[in-house]
């Protein structure tokens, strides 16, 4: 329609275009959360992309009101909940008082919509589970776990899709995403010379898998990564920012070989250049426990499966 961006165009000239919501650190000079958007997440296995993703919505959620709605395949509920509590809180799981857990997983929830992984979802089928929560963004973690054609014309039709949903419903997306074999051969190690000799590169944006119909069709992209054999380094999540595609409400690519990084901190939430953004959040008293069961380890074969945080502090390899 004729006439329809004039107010755009003149908040534009006069400076008045709002940035996308940040959570206080140096983060958000490279990353802000945008509405009606659609991102790309990219990284190797068993780095903690699925980790920092939860902390990165916890942090949003608590700061600025935001609702996820989350359809995470490879993770169960409770061990989302139990590493949000711990990190909301600041203290280890095991030394909170049962009460506490109760109130915190209650109040936490209001900004969670957890869609459960015990079936194979369509896109649509995903799409619909998004629209009905209301919700401020959602996740796809990861997308090739979703019921669909993989291949060339499948991702592209699975995008557009998406693109779609995000430009009518307003909600943004995000959706996690795994390199190619390419990117984990040798060829992609750091060479000779450097201070981490041997170790595993991140992936380039053109490593994910699935090609560039996800470069092509996505607003921002970020990849994750963590050198996990490293003695030290492997504390600290580097999130290495490639894309942006709307600069004017904030965010930018990060500097090539200086990424963000954000230190494990225990678990206790990430620090990102010794500020923790979650310390700033005043804990909420506002939400009595309910009469729930407690919030127990999920168990398989027997076994208790172990939070991502529980792994690192026990050098559990991944």
């Amino acid at each position: 329609m004729i006439g329809d961006s004039a107010q755009y165009l003149l908040d534009y000239k006069h400076g008045k275009i709002k940035k996308g919501y940040g959570i206080n650190c140096d983060l958000d000079n490279h990353l802000r959360f945008k509405r009606k958007q659609l991102n790309i997440i990219l990284g190797h296995d068993n780095v903690g992309k699925t980790y920092w993703i939860n902390w990165y919505f916890l942090t949003l959620a608590v700061k600025h009101d935001l609702k996820f709605c989350i359809w995470s395949g490879e993770n169960q509920k409770g061990q989302i909940l139990r590493d949000m509590i711990q990190m909301y809180l600041g203290q280890k799981f095991t030394e909170i008082e049962d009460s506490k857990i109760l109130s915190t997983a209650t109040y936490l929830e209001q900004y969670f919509n957890f869609i459960p992984n015990d079936k194979l979802y369509t896109p649509a089928d995903i799409l619909k589970l998004f629209k009905d929560s209301d919700c401020d963004a959602g996740l796809i973690d990861p997308f090739t776990g979703l019921d669909r054609p993989m291949t060339y014309e499948g991702n592209y039709q699975f995008l557009n899709q998406a693109r779609q949903f995000v430009n009518e419903s307003g909600m943004t997306i995000y959706i996690n995403t795994h390199p190619n074999s390419e990117s984990g051969r040798s060829g992609n190690l750091y060479a000779d010379g450097h201070m981490w000799k041997g170790h595993l590169k991140p992936p380039l944006k053109d490593h994910v898998e699935g090609g560039k119909a996800f470069l092509n069709r996505c607003d921002d992209m970020f990849v994750i990564h963590r050198l996990i054999k490293h003695e030290t380094m492997k504390y600290y999540t580097m999130v290495n920012v490639e894309k942006i595609k709307d600069m004017d409400t904030g965010g930018m690519h990060t500097r090539l070989d200086e990424p963000v990084l954000c230190e494990f901190n225990n678990g206790l939430g990430f620090k990102i250049n010794s500020v923790n953004p979650l310390q700033s959040v005043t804990v909420s008293n506002s939400f009595p426990a309910k009469q729930l069961p407690l919030i127990k380890p999920d168990v398989v074969n027997g076994k208790e499966l172990l939070s991502f945080s529980e792994k690192m502090k026990k050098d559990i390899p991944f």
